[in-house]
């Protein structure tokens, strides 16, 4: 999933030709392992956000809309957001004839007004933004977006315990792991009521529940 500059959009816009959850992973993940994986997302999203159907969500990185499309049936109304014009394509046709939309935007500099979203999710797409300058506007953008009463935000990335400062570990994505300390910047508008250790496919991942 793309945000702010991640990767080049013209891979991304290449991956928006594939289904599912393997349009923004690897290419080592067959398409069985996206399946299962996108199921334990939406698992997890289910339990750590249950009451969602009177929401305004953003999903940001949404890629083809696998999880806006989802969103829209178990919220007030979903927007999704990425930089690949061609995922947005795609995000925008899954959408269609739901409450909801999707938007051709960088996530560090966001289109929408202060507080527009009582939850804001960023599953599997800050790991892509590779200049720290823009991970951290990043961060401020889903703390400006986000209700300052009762907002919520899920992030999902990946997770490496031995590394203690940012860790490139993919040249392909250019995905970038960081440590915990590195989403404090969060801290300034809400808490961090939850953290959790996921495994997808032998992969190290962490969900992180933050509250404003």
């Amino acid at each position: 999933m793309s945000g702010g500059t991640a990767a080049g959009a013209d891979i991304w816009d290449e991956r928006a030709a594939r289904p599912g959850l393997h349009a923004v992973l690897s290419g080592r993940w067959t398409p069985e392992e996206c399946d299962q994986v996108d199921h334990e997302q939406k698992a997890l999203i289910e339990r750590l956000l249950p009451d969602l159907d009177r929401d305004r969500v953003i999903d940001l990185g949404c890629g083809v809309g696998r999880l806006t499309a989802w969103l829209s049936e178990r919220t007030r109304s979903a927007v999704g957001v990425d930089r690949s014009a061609q995922m947005v394509r795609r995000a925008a046709r899954a959408v269609e004839g739901k409450p909801a939309r999707a938007v051709c935007s960088g996530i560090d500099e966001l289109p929408f007004e202060d507080g527009s979203f009582d939850t804001v999710l960023a599953v599997f797409t800050l790991q892509h933004l590779t200049d720290d300058g823009v991970f951290r506007a990043a961060l401020r953008e889903m703390g400006r977006v986000v209700s300052p009463r009762g907002g919520r935000l899920l992030i999902v990335d990946g997770h490496n315990p031995a590394a203690d400062s940012r860790d490139v570990s993919s040249a392909t994505t250019s995905t970038v792991i960081r440590p915990l300390a590195a989403y404090e910047g969060l801290a300034a508008v809400a808490e961090r009521t939850a953290v959790e250790h996921l495994r997808y496919v032998g992969d190290r991942y962490l969900a992180q529940l933050w509250h404003t």
